[in-house]
């Protein structure tokens, strides 16, 4: 066997983690020494440990599993692989094995992780979408770890905005969990992303998998967004984890009362960034004013601006119908009707309610508004809602980087 298949069988060990994989490479100096070892393991490891490793070996067919491996499009990665993730070799326990169905984040791209509750608000579902769109357009990588809610949002508008994402799982690459987020799951691979674990394929999901798989969130990441988050809830596991690796953590307030918004509001308590818009994030990042040479998702071509549509071209409501001004009206919690008509008169706007229902509609149909059950309509895109400077609510107080 060559020795990428070593490491491999090395990291399949049954009751091995990569505490031992270490002391085992440490004493043995490569993956084919420790196979070779037999009872000398017996010396790192255990009378008791030796002996499954070599009950192990009379059934586990280690290439025939890595060839079935590479047929499912499934790479394998050690940190003596060149490919391996740059940003992991910084931690202070860089994991021994990683799996990527897919394509490995981008070493020269800003990455930034997005994650938060999985029941959340319709404000929360908002701002994901947003700031998750945002970063995508100016050229950061979104990761996150595929879960319901804020985390999957956040990676579905970063492919819709044309930009790259990677989920990490807390079970084998090969299975999909949620299984309610299959599509994601397919579309995060068309669209040039990747699906990382650092537990072998067929591995199913467990509650104890799920820290190790927040850890390496953070550490894929430059920074971590935490948009909804319970006072008690697993998404400050993961922050926990970015400041111990010296990440920066960003929250988005939220209201007082909002149960949704206590882990957010803690952590800006404690010190967090405030992030009140995608450019909070990009200053950060340092990348504001260089969106463009990132390589970001959309892009306009060099030179002049396109011009205005002329007359007949395009969408003649743009910037000149009262379409365009019912969207100073919206906002992201959606709005009766009758509600946005009171709005609508008490600003001096002469309007009845039948053209104001023709209006909002023709907004849905352009994708400006969405419209939820039946008359209830809110803003599909709310970036101009956004502050319009960065560089409010920083982390004035950095954690030191942790020792590596």
């Amino acid at each position: 066997m060559e020795e990428k298949i070593y490491r491999f069988w090395l990291h399949r060990l049954p009751g091995v983690g990569d505490r031992s994989i270490e002391k085992l490479l440490a004493v043995f100096g490569s993956a084919e020494n420790v196979c070779r070892a037999g009872k000398e393991l017996e010396k790192v490891l255990g009378k008791r440990a030796a002996e499954e490793i070599v009950e192990f070996n009379t059934t586990f067919d280690a290439p025939g599993a890595y060839e079935q491996m590479l047929r499912q499009k499934i790479a394998f990665y050690t940190p003596q692989d060149p490919q391996y993730p740059a940003r992991l070799k910084r931690l202070a326990r860089a994991p021994y094995g990683l799996y990527c169905l897919g394509a490995l984040p981008q070493e020269g791209r800003p990455a930034a992780a997005v994650i938060g509750a999985r029941e959340c608000s319709g404000y929360g579902r908002f701002v994901a979408e947003a700031f998750g769109g945002g970063l995508s357009e100016a050229g950061v990588s979104i990761i996150s770890g595929m879960a319901r809610g804020i985390d999957g949002l956040a990676q579905q508008a970063a492919l819709a905005h044309g930009g790259g994402t990677w989920a990490v799982l807390g079970c084998g690459v090969d299975v999909c969990y949620p299984a309610c987020n299959r599509t994601l799951y397919q579309e995060i691979l068309e669209k040039g992303g990747g699906i990382l674990s650092v537990f072998p394929p067929g591995t199913p999901p467990a509650r104890g998998r799920f820290p190790e798989r927040n850890r390496i969130v953070a550490g894929l990441s430059d920074l971590v967004l935490v948009v909804e988050a319970r006072q008690k809830s697993g998404t400050l596991i993961t922050v926990d984890m970015a400041l111990e690796q010296g990440k920066h953590v960003y929250a988005v307030p939220g209201r007082l009362t909002d149960r949704l918004s206590d882990g957010c509001n803690l952590l800006i308590r404690q010190g967090a960034g405030i992030a009140l818009a995608p450019s909070d994030l990009l200053a950060e990042l340092r990348i504001l004013d260089n969106r463009k040479a990132l390589g970001g998702g959309r892009k306009e071509p060099a030179g002049e601006p396109p011009a205005p549509p002329q007359s007949g071209e395009g969408d003649s409501r743009e910037g000149t119908g009262e379409g365009e001004e019912l969207l100073k009206f919206l906002d992201c919690d959606p709005k009766s009707a009758d509600d946005i008509l009171r709005a609508v008169q008490g600003a001096g706007i002469s309007m009845e309610l039948p053209e104001l229902l023709a209006e909002l509609i023709g907004l849905c149909m352009e994708g400006k508004a969405a419209r939820q059950g039946g008359s209830y309509f809110f803003r599909a895109d709310g970036s101009d809602l956004f502050a319009e400077q960065p560089g409010i609510g920083y982390n004035e107080k950095r954690q030191s980087p942790a020792t590596e």
